[in-house]
């Protein structure tokens, strides 16, 4: 799924600030003090450039090695593997959250390293192996496209919303058996019902499977309704949220995660909270992305034990229950001394301001918390989730749609919406305004926020942000893109042999915002190409999974770029010497040169009508000039 983001330095408040002579702060009283030289229109001359090109220019700095991220101690917490540049709460809340991660089987494992006997390609297929014991059906829909390993990398990538059905136990005449209905239906003849859905699985590793998933809860709850007599008269039910510590070592048994109960029992309340399956005759019924059941129904191969996933009632760890440390401080934050303090009321105060932050922290786990845990890099990990290949890009995608319909469930509650003033935008003649003619086409309107990333108002308050900065700053200077690269040695540290680097995209993610922290430091820190007055970025995602950044980049007036000479100071055009630069040679040399193309390659992807649509090759050029309302040549 593609997310774009723009951050900026400077915001509309900021621009209305400077305008009025009002300084909040020394940065913004910078910024205007270089606005008034801007508009002075002084152009340095060319010894002005020139004298920038010292031997204390960092661009004259050519590595030899590939740069490093700096090394952080891991999480002193729940040792998790930490990054660069991220928090020390992004792991587990500085100990507030302390889940068991679930044990997988040694066969499983083994299935995944490649090591088992006979398990070439179960990678590859991992999905459809599965889809085939999953519980539930997924509905989605996918592009194919992607998911084909002859034209690039794959990649799983969904459109829309994710539905998890659940059927009737029995399935309908002259059907095959499916799904859930597997482990009820005939289940003497099991293997022969599984080897029907396709040709491409192997008998061996079903086998092997039905074997491995012989531990799973709710498969041995509905093998063991075979044994019940007249099952038409039970309802069948599998709890939304059952009573389960996932803080502590407790396995849960059969009871906790569903139940059967007589027609004539007092129990409708109870069981209309929870999910219902029937024998027979019934419609497929879909599965809510805050039921514990969601996670162990839809991928029994990452929780072969059947353990639960998020709800909505998993606690956090009091302050009895964490461990103590010392709690890692922001740059910014600011701590009191109190023996430096002599007014008692002073004190009070700090320690209700503390209270009162503490007292509005809720005391239940949200989903984003419970997967930004569960997807973290740790030793001890014994569930091998993140080495699942493929199966864990499908789980990622999945529990990210999750996540972000746990915030529009949250948005859409009438606290939040009268919070939002929604009933400015009911009017009826709004509606008519919009293009609506019919009474069935108004509905309920349903405001976002700002704060809802990707949204309508967001992309809006970005878009003019972006605007602003132009509008008061002038045309940007430099249009910079950072894109990532796999095989960066932080990222192949990481990966276990048999991963593939593309099934990592929670490594690759993480790897390249610590990695842009980097370039931000370099360019609006170090000021490697020169004071950065404002700027603007953006990330994107391709279409094959990887992210990248484009920048846009305005610099103060004695920083712009006029002349040839300060164009060739920033960029370059020439292959490096082979002797000198060997390692810089190898870099231009795979990643920066086209081709070949045209008569050379006829099949190169970007010829179109016998012709290179990017227009290559180039004229050659002796020297670096100005060219015709376009980049420099």
């Amino acid at each position: 799924m593609s997310h774009n983001k723009i951050n900026n330095n400077l915001d509309a408040n900021c621009v209305r600030k400077c305008r009025k002579r009002k300084y909040a702060c020394l940065e913004e009283r910078r910024l205007a003090k270089n606005f008034r030289r801007a508009k002075q229109n002084v152009i340095p001359s060319l010894d002005t450039v020139e004298t920038q090109n010292v031997e204390g220019d960092p661009l004259k700095f050519i590595a030899t090695t590939p740069d490093l991220l700096p090394d952080v101690p891991n999480c002193a917490f729940c040792d998790a593997k930490r990054i660069y540049s991220e928090s020390p709460a992004f792991c587990c809340s500085l100990g507030e959250i302390n889940l068991l991660s679930t044990e997988t089987p040694f066969e499983l494992v083994q299935l995944y390293l490649c090591n088992a006997e006979n398990a070439e390609g179960f990678n590859n297929c991992v999905r459809s192996y599965n889809n085939m014991f999953a519980f539930t059906s997924m509905g989605v829909h996918c592009d194919k496209s992607f998911a084909k390993r002859n034209a690039g990398i794959y990649t799983f990538r969904v459109q829309g919303q994710v539905y998890h059905f659940i059927g009737q136990l029995t399935p309908s005449n002259h059907e095959n058996p499916k799904n859930l209905q597997l482990y009820f239906f005939d289940t003497g003849h099991e293997f022969l019902n599984r080897m029907r859905i396709s040709s491409k699985f192997k008998e061996t590793l079903i086998e092997k499977m039905i074997n491995i998933l012989t531990v799973h809860l709710y498969a041995n709850f509905f093998r063991s309704l075979n044994s019940i007599d007249n099952l038409h008269d039970y309802k069948i039910t599998l709890q939304a949220d059952p009573a389960i510590d996932q803080r502590v070592f407790n396995k849960p048994t059969v009871s906790q995660v569903a139940g059967i109960w007589l027609e004539s029992d007092e129990s409708e309340q109870y069981a209309s909270q929870h999910i219902q399956v029937y024998p027979k005759d019934s419609q497929t019924q879909i599965i809510k992305h805050y039921f514990a059941c969601y996670d162990p129904m839809q991928y029994p191969l990452i929780f072969p034990n059947g353990e639960s996933g998020w709800h909505r009632k998993i606690q956090r760890l009091n302050q009895q229950q964490k461990k103590i440390y010392p709690r890692p401080t922001c740059n910014n934050e600011t701590l009191y001394s109190i023996q430096n303090s002599t007014d008692k009321d002073y004190l009070i105060d700090i320690e209700n301001q503390a209270l009162e932050k503490n007292s509005t922290q809720r005391s239940t786990l949200s989903c984003r918390e419970y997967y930004c845990y569960k997807l973290q890099i740790r030793e001890i990990d014994k569930s091998f989730l993140l080495h699942t290949g493929r199966l864990l890009q499908q789980y990622i995608v999945d529990m990210y749609i999750k996540i972000e319909t746990s915030w529009l469930d949250f948005f859409k509650t009438s606290n939040m919406q009268n919070r939002l003033r929604n009933e400015a935008y009911r009017g009826l003649l709004d509606s008519i305004t919009h293009g609506c003619e019919m009474g069935a086409d108004i509905g309920k309107h349903i405001v976002l926020p700002t704060s809802f990333i990707g949204g309508p108002r967001d992309m809006r308050r970005r878009y003019m942000d972006a605007i602003t900065l132009v509008q008061r700053y002038g045309k940007p200077d430099i249009f910079l893109t950072m894109t990532s690269n796999p095989n960066w040695p932080e990222i192949k540290a990481l990966c276990l042999s048999s991963d593939e680097i593309h099934n990592r995209p929670d490594l690759i993610t993480r790897i390249f915002h610590a990695k842009l922290q980097v370039l931000k430091d370099e360019l609006f820190k170090k000021d490697i190409f020169g004071h950065v007055i404002a700027y603007t970025y953006v990330i994107e995602f391709q279409k094959k999974g990887l992210p990248h950044a484009h920048f846009l980049l305005i610099f103060n007036q004695a920083s712009k770029l006029f002349c040839p000479e300060a164009f060739d100071r920033v960029v370059s055009a020439e292959l490096p010497d082979p002797q000198t630069q060997p390692y810089f040679l190898s870099l231009v040399v795979k990643h920066m040169m086209h081709g070949p193309c045209g008569l050379l390659n006829p099949s190169c992807p970007c010829m179109k009508k016998n012709s290179c649509k990017f227009n290559y090759p180039k004229d050659f050029s002796e020297y670096t000039k100005y060219g015709t309302n376009s980049y420099p040549i």
